[in-house]
C-alpha cells in the first residue's frame, strides 16, 4: 500500500532536511515523499528550491511541487493532497519528525481494522530537537491521548471533540481529504476535517506509542495569528448526533469569548454578533457578553485599542 508523506514548506531548509531524513529512515518501504513549497513575496526560497530539485533528481519517490503563488498553510495542505498518489496521506510540518516505525506501525493497524484514520501519540521537541518530556506529558494529558486505549477508537466523534487527533501523527485516507478540503481561512484546519470524517461514521484507530515528534518554537506555522473565530464558525455549522451536543457545547463555549474578541479585532462585527446570540455562548459569562456587545458598537480604532 502506497503511503504519501506530505511536507508543505516555505523557508526552513535545515528543519526540512531533518524532516525529510526521518521519512527516508522509515522501516516501511512503499512510500513517497511530497514536498510542496510556497513562495515568498519576492519568489521562492532559492536554497529550498534547489535542494528539493536535487532530491527529486536523485530519489525516485521524491516529488517536488513549487506553487505559483503563496497558498498559505491550509491551501498548501490541499495542494499536497492533490499531488500525492498514496491511498493514505500524512501531512507533517517541515519542522516535524517521524520515528522510523511510524508508517509501518500505523499501516498494520489500518489494514487490520480497515480504518479511515490512524493516529499515534507523539513527543514534543524544542528547536534543537530535544524532547520536552514534561511538556509532552502535560500536552498529551490535555489532549486526552494519555487516556486513550491502544486500538480501535470506540467513539470517534468524542475523540475528535476532545482534540485528541494530531494532524502531524495521523494517516488519513486521501479520498476523504479530497472530499473534505481544508478551509484556507484557518491555520488549524484539521479539527473541522476530522470532525466531518467522524460524524459521517469514519473509523479511527490509535497507536499509543509516541511515534512522531512535533516541534514547538516561535516560528511554527500555527504559533501565531490563530483563526479560532473562523474555526468556531465552521464547527458550529457541523451537525453532530444528539448524544454529542453537550461535548460540542463544551468545546465551542470554552473558546467563544476569545473568538468574539478576535472577530471584533478583525472588523468582522457580523460574525461577532452572531456568536453573541449563539446558544453556545457560556451561560455563566453573560456579563462578558454585555461588555462585548457594547464594544461592538464602537469604531474600529477604539476596538483595536480596547482589545
Amino acid at each position: 500500500m502506497l503511503i504519501s508523506i506530505c511536507i508543505p514548506t516555505y523557508s526552513r531548509l535545515e528543519y526540512l532536511k531533518q524532516s525529510v531524513q526521518s521519512c527516508l529512515e522509515q522501516s516501511y518501504a512503499d512510500i513517497e515523499i511530497c514536498v510542496s513549497q510556497d513562495p515568498k513575496k519576492d519568489g521562492p526560497d532559492q536554497q529550498i528550491m534547489e535542494w528539493c530539485q536535487e532530491q527529486a533528481a536523485n530519489i525516485p519517490f521524491f516529488k517536488y511541487n513549487l506553487n505559483i503563488q503563496n497558498l498559505g498553510l491550509a491551501g498548501n495542505w490541499n495542494e499536497c493532497v492533490q499531488i500525492a498518489s498514496g491511498k493514505y496521506i500524512i501531512i507533517i510540518g517541515d519542522d516535524d519528525i517521524l520515528m522510523p516505525g511510524f508508517i509501518h506501525s500505523l499501516v498494520e493497524m489500518l489494514e487490520k481494522q480497515r480504518a479511515d484514520v490512524a493516529f499515534s501519540n507523539q513527543y514534543f521537541i524544542d528547536e534543537q530537537g530535544e524532547i520536552l518530556h514534561a511538556f509532552t506529558d502535560e500536552a498529551n494529558a490535555a489532549y486526552h491521548r494519555d487516556a486513550l486505549p491502544h486500538g480501535p477508537i470506540a467513539d470517534a466523534v468524542a475523540t475528535v471533540l476532545n482534540n485528541s487527533v494530531p494532524m502531524s501523527a495521523a494517516l488519513i485516507r486521501r479520498d476523504l481529504l479530497l472530499k473534505y478540503r481544508f478551509d484556507t481561512t484557518l491555520n488549524t484546519p484539521e479539527f473541522e476535517v476530522f470532525l466531518k470524517i467522524a460524524v459521517k461514521g469514519g473509523n479511527f484507530v490509535y497507536h499509543s506509542g509516541k511515534l512522531a515528534c512535533y516541534r514547538v518554537h516561535p516560528l511554527a506555522a500555527t504559533s501565531g495569528g490563530l483563526t479560532i473565530d473562523k474555526l468556531l464558525r465552521n464547527v458550529i455549522s457541523i451537525d453532530v448526533p444528539p448524544g454529542y451536543q453537550q461535548q460540542k457545547y463544551d468545546f465551542v463555549s470554552s473558546k467563544l469569548i476569545p473568538g468574539i474578541n478576535m472577530s471584533l479585532r478583525r472588523g468582522d462585527k457580523k460574525l461577532a454578533i452572531a456568536f453573541m446570540k449563539s446558544p453556545y455562548y457560556p451561560k455563566n459569562k453573560l456579563h462578558i457578553r454585555l461588555a462585548q456587545a457594547m464594544i461592538s458598537t464602537l469604531p474600529a480604532w477604539a476596538i483595536q485599542r480596547i482589545l
